[in-house]
């Protein structure tokens, strides 16, 4: 039995009219992005684009530099150059009650907050710069000379300004290698939020948290000093295996179970 598409009014009547009238709806950005590129680069283009790569690589690298200075933002502000200012005098002069309900708002607010940040970011700028400098040196190389290096995708499941479009994912490679791949993941990771990267935020903010404490306390003494550098490393090995955890989840990277296990 033969099928038909959906029917279309008569071109006479008013509703056809009116469907005429009408202006044709623009395509989607993935359509643009993807008929660009199946077209080879312009000549200019081939010429032109290992200056483009490279200043995206300069402003992405600026950007991941921020993003690693951020964690010293809190001990700079809180440096004084009085002598005689520690924050431990801070916490002594501290009403009890102000101190619990600080203590509560830095543990549900800043510790998680503080964490996302400090991993996210770097994720989402870091792998950016070195994706970029991988298509300068890809530019430079003839094999790749009739071929596009990266394509912009969009994504309504990324982190961004409130529009009513997805947002833009760029700098995906065109012709996938491991390395590139790996950088990509990377990128994706501080881009779109997963359960599994909040989870890594937690031991991360604590960790920093404590870090900053006992650094600005001061702590001198070699015991209590050689105990919280302990506690630094426990939290900062937490949040990495917590952080390639999500990645092997995420990317389908998880070893393969046995056949014992398969069989059970």
């Amino acid at each position: 039995m033969p099928t038909y598409g959906p029917m279309k009014p008569n071109a006479s009547s008013t509703a056809g009219r009116a469907q005429a009238n009408q202006p044709a709806a623009p395509p989607p950005p993935e359509r643009v992005e993807n008929a660009r590129a199946m077209t080879p680069p312009a000549r200019w283009e081939v010429v032109a684009r290992p200056f483009g790569y490279l200043l995206v690589a300069v402003v992405w690298a600026a950007l991941f530099a921020a993003t690693l200075a951020l964690p010293l933002l809190l001990p700079f502000g809180l440096r004084s150059d009085n002598p005689d200012y520690a924050t431990s005098g801070f916490f002594d002069n501290m009403d009890l009650f102000v101190g619990i309900l600080f203590g509560l708002f830095a543990l549900v607010f800043l510790v998680p907050l503080f964490g996302y940040l400090f991993i996210a970011l770097p994720l989402a700028t870091g792998p950016l710069m070195v994706l970029s400098l991988t298509y300068v040196v890809r530019s430079l190389r003839p094999a790749y000379r009739t071929t596009r290096l990266s394509a912009t995708g969009w994504s309504r499941e990324s982190l961004g300004p409130i529009t009513l479009y997805p947002v833009a994912l760029s700098l995906i490679p065109q012709r996938a290698t491991r390395w590139s791949q790996f950088w990509l993941g990377a990128a994706l990771m501080g881009w779109r939020p997963s359960r599994g990267l909040l989870y890594a935020a937690a031991p991360c903010g604590l960790g920093y948290f404590l870090t900053v404490g006992w650094t600005m306390w001061p702590v001198h003494a070699p015991a209590p000093l050689t105990a919280w550098w302990i506690v630094t490393a426990v939290f900062a090995v937490a949040t990495v295996i917590l952080v390639v955890r999500d990645a092997r989840l995420r990317y389908g990277l998880r070893r393969p179970a046995t056949t014992a296990a398969a069989a059970s």
